[in-house]
């Protein structure tokens, strides 16, 4: 199966499943690359004759609707070349949005489905640089809201996917049991694109190498699975 069938057929899962499993959708809209990401959607269409953008807004409601089918539309440049007056622009339009509480403003929604990642990290710093506060750190004003909480993993994803993913991982091996569902999904999508940068950041985050966390947490073939596509023996 290729990544562009893999992915539709996790989209068309996730959506079963929304409104709980908007965070699949969200992952596969933004750390895919905009090549990634237009194979998905024409393969979604073939394979359940419907585009993904409308099977997504056929199952979501309100302010997650807006988000997550502007997300995955969005077509972006991948280049490196950076737009410093377009960045200082946004970051005061994000601080008005946010200062408003509008947080699925259309502008807001505009400036995250269009604009390349490199241009992202560069607006969401100047927007530290002039309001003294990360991007995320002022998205908390309701931390049990999950629009903002998806919106802020929307932001990771986009900027920081190996911070991002860390995180996942993590907590798909806290506590008691195991969310194989979450473990399984991020090593099968991220084994050949970023996993030894995940890897590094777990290391950094847990004091222990992923591949550890794996073998307590797991055992027998899915263990032994995992720890092939993670590359068993690296950080």
């Amino acid at each position: 199966m290729s990544p562009a069938e893999r992915d539709a057929c996790l989209a068309n899962e996730a959506i079963k499943g929304l409104p709980g499993r908007n965070c699949v959708i969200m992952e596969i809209a933004c750390a895919r690359s905009s090549v990634d990401l237009f194979k998905m959607r024409q393969n979604y269409q073939l394979r359940y004759k419907k585009s993904l953008e409308e099977d997504v807004a056929d199952h979501s409601t309100g302010d997650f609707r807006k988000l997550l089918v502007s997300l995955v539309i969005a077509l972006r440049y991948e280049g490196e070349e950076v737009n410093m007056e377009s960045a200082s622009d946004e970051a005061e339009i994000l601080h008005e949005k946010i200062s408003d509480k509008a947080y699925s403003d259309e502008e807001l929604m505009r400036i995250l489905s269009i604009w390349s990642k490199t241009q992202l990290n560069a607006t969401f710093n100047r927007y530290n640089d002039k309001f003294g506060n990360v991007i995320n750190k002022d998205l908390r004003a309701n931390p049990k809201d999950q629009y903002l909480t998806l919106l802020r993993s929307a932001i990771k994803c986009l900027t920081e996917p190996e911070k991002y993913f860390e995180k996942v991982l993590r907590l798909s091996m806290k506590g008691l049991g195991t969310d194989e569902e979450s473990l399984t999904r991020v090593v099968a999508t991220r084994a050949e694109v970023d996993m030894e940068l995940i890897k590094e950041k777990y290391y950094k985050r847990n004091s222990m190498t992923l591949d550890s966390a794996i073998s307590v947490d797991t055992s027998g073939d899915y263990e032994r699975m995992l720890l092939a596509m993670i590359g068993h023996g690296n950080l």
